[in-house]
């Protein structure tokens, strides 16, 4: 038996990912219309300087400020073109997804980064919580 190379592999992944991609979308159409995920709105949010209660819990830190002169006022924080989301714990290819669209929809060019400790798939998530559930469950 060969053993696959790197690039069978990520093509392999990538055929999945593509799939999966395409699965999600009909879902998303047939279900009445296109909604951003929530991570998604917060990039955007924090991207734009939109108004968004989510977004206003978070610090706003500019380098370009002296340290004295503490945070910007809302009102005069600036737009941004590149981001890094990470997400602590699973992330998973429909957020991934949903922010690569997201930038390549937006007026001006963006550059998102996406990463989180760990990616699963659909089935490793279900099997996740199975075995949740049978730990919760057990007496």
């Amino acid at each position: 038996k060969r053993e696959a190379s790197l690039s069978d592999i990520l093509n392999k992944v990538h055929a999945g990912t593509a799939t999966a991609t395409s699965v999600l979308k009909s879902v998303t159409a047939s279900l009445g219309g296109k909604r951003e995920l929530p991570v998604t709105r917060l990039v955007d949010a924090l991207m734009e300087n939109k108004p968004s209660p989510e977004a206003d819990s978070f610090q706003y830190l500019d380098p370009n400020l002296h340290e004295d002169s503490g945070n910007r006022p809302k009102d005069q924080r600036k737009t941004f073109k590149e981001a890094i989301v990470f997400v602590v714990g699973s992330g998973n290819y429909v957020e991934y997804q949903d922010l690569v669209d997201y930038a390549k929809k937006s007026a001006t060019s963006r550059n998102i980064i996406y990463g989180t400790t760990e990616l699963v798939t659909a089935d490793q998530f279900l099997s996740q919580l199975s075995t949740l559930g049978k730990k919760r469950f057990m007496v």
